[in-house]
């Protein structure tokens, strides 16, 4: 019965009987004749097969579910027999976004397999879509991301630190005249000087007329940026939205308008003087940063290990959503 439910799973996750016997490596009339054994089964069909892609049921919904409950108690006993005939040895698989992977998961990475030389890191870099999917199928065992802020029942999340976000204005703009006595160097944000209680925050609606380069939207720095303004008291003009933050600052240093940015990549961006910057006073210009696993998964040692190094706890199952 367990393979019956995995070769149902197969055409769950393809959404197509024959991209699932592809991947089966079974015929296709194979396949489809293990499915009608599985809906004879249970009396209710799986599949509407009526649509493209393929869609379950409402039926079919709840036998996925208790398959997906099934696959991951047999994925669990595995590793957990497996950690233990691997004293020493194991494997991990890590994802993140480009930032993290660049510039946070390459060193933690070599800091980790100095400790443990027998452990092999696999490492995935995606957008947060990919990263969930990721720990859904079990092809990552964690990934490091600032967008986890809402409850979501499929993953454990552990609070690995927190991060300042910062604005970046191009020093020709004329506006910087307003607010000069808030005015920050490249070297007050790179070394961290500015988060003193001593360095005030800038009026931000001083600069509410001027152009910024935004995120797209759905991306946790639009939706930051946007609710920052707002609570300054106005909507900020758009005047292009960007897939990457380094994008947005070379972009933003030849005078194309204001950006937000994450103050920790000062440390390896080129000093330039066409730019002033600015500490904010919003609370969400603070934001987490988290390591997440699949909910229920067994958590094998190297994984164990590597969130130990991160210095990361695990945060109570509740809401933890910051902005609308």
């Amino acid at each position: 019965m367990l393979n019956e439910m995995k070769y149902v799973y197969a055409v769950y996750q393809e959404k197509s009987f024959s991209k699932a016997a592809k991947k089966l490596y079974i015929t296709q009339p194979a396949l489809s004749a293990m499915v009608k054994k599985a809906e004879k089964k249970i009396g209710c069909p799986i599949f509407d097969r009526t649509t493209v892609p393929l869609r379950v049921t409402e039926y079919g919904a709840y036998y996925i579910e208790n398959i997906e409950k099934i696959l991951l108690a047999e994925s669990n006993v595995q590793d957990y027999y497996q950690d233990l005939s691997t004293l020493g040895k194991g494997h991990l698989s890590l994802g993140g976004s480009s930032y993290f992977c660049s510039y946070v998961l390459s060193s933690l990475i070599g800091e980790f397999q100095k400790e443990h030389p027998g452990i092999t890191i696999d490492l995935l870099e995606g957008n947060l879509a990919d990263l969930k999917y990721g720990l859904h199928t079990q092809a990552l065992d964690l990934i490091i991301e600032t967008a986890l802020t809402e409850k979501d029942e499929s993953l454990t999340r552990y609070i690995m630190g927190h991060e300042n976000i910062i604005l970046a204005v191009p020093s020709c703009f004329k506006e910087n005249a307003r607010v000069k006595d808030y005015a920050l160097t490249f070297q007050d944000i790179k070394s961290e000087r500015f988060v003193s209680p001593d360095v005030p925050a800038v009026p931000l609606h001083e600069l509410h007329d001027i152009p910024f380069l935004m995120m797209k939207p759905g991306n946790d720095m639009y939706k930051r940026g946007m609710s920052i303004c707002r609570n300054a008291g106005f909507t900020p003009q758009i005047h292009m939205s960007l897939d990457q933050i380094l994008t947005s600052f070379f972009i933003s240093r030849n005078g194309a308008g204001a950006v937000f940015m994450r103050a920790a990549l000062f440390r390896f961006l080129p000093e330039t003087d066409n730019m002033v910057y600015y500490k904010l006073d919003d609370p969400l210009a603070v934001r987490p940063v988290y390591l997440a696993s699949k909910k229920g998964r067994y958590m094998s040692r190297s994984a164990q290990a590597f969130l130990d190094l991160c210095g990361a706890e695990e945060l109570p199952e509740e809401s933890c959503a910051e902005y609308e």
